[in-house]
């Protein structure tokens, strides 16, 4: 994000250099004019510059968490090659994954895993990612301690076709309840956007992502 910001900076701070030269040269006085009108440069310029800098950041939140989805679902799929030759997903979770080299180190941070942004996921079965029981079909990975924008992006991101065939559901969990969705439920998948905006809350959203 730093390296985003310094290049706009750069880019903005050139084109403010070639304002400054086109007023000089288009202007009768020049500098005088740039003097005499500063205040109300800057007072446009500003603007400008928040709005391009609002933009770029939700760019870059989105292509975040673009990726971050990407990578859940690559993750799920390591765990369905770790676990092909066994009966069930009898005891996975975080811990296991890591000790067993599934995911790559990249994202392994003091015994967590840590994706794009500091995002923490949790995995195994059910909201505190507890460990898969025996005859156990399924598994989940879970993504808690997300504000309402990042929880309706999260959610509401679009997947590729191989991604929805192993999503058996998708919950949205806050202090106002549990929100299920799944193939034929009430909330159906996949999930339609702004769907989740009157189910994510302001804060302290959790999602759980349901994966044979």
């Amino acid at each position: 994000m730093k390296i985003i910001l310094k290049y706009l900076y750069q880019k903005v701070y050139f084109c403010w250099q070639k304002i400054v030269l086109f007023c000089s040269n288009f202007f009768v006085g020049g500098k005088n004019f740039f003097n005499q009108n500063k205040v109300f440069l800057i007072k446009i310029f500003i603007p400008l510059l928040i709005i391009v800098l609002g933009y770029c950041s939700c760019v870059y939140s989105q292509h975040v968490i673009t990726k971050n989805v990407r990578a859940i679902f690559s993750i799920s799929e390591a765990i369905r090659q770790h676990f092909a030759d066994k009966p069930s997903y009898w005891g996975l979770n975080t811990e296991y994954v890591i000790k067993q080299n599934i995911v790559s180190q990249d994202i392994i941070k003091n015994n967590q895993l840590r994706l794009n942004g500091g995002i923490t996921i949790l995995i195994g079965a059910g909201i505190d990612g507890s460990t898969v029981m025996p005859m156990a079909q399924s598994f989940d990975i879970v993504v808690p301690h997300l504000n309402k924008a990042q929880c309706m992006s999260y959610a509401e991101a679009n997947l590729l076709d191989e991604e929805y065939l192993a999503l058996l559901s998708l919950s949205v969990i806050n202090n106002s309840g549990t929100y299920t969705f799944s193939w034929g439920g009430e909330n159906t998948l996949p999930i339609k956007k702004y769907a989740t905006k009157q189910l994510c809350q302001d804060k302290e959203n959790t999602l759980i992502w349901s994966l044979k």
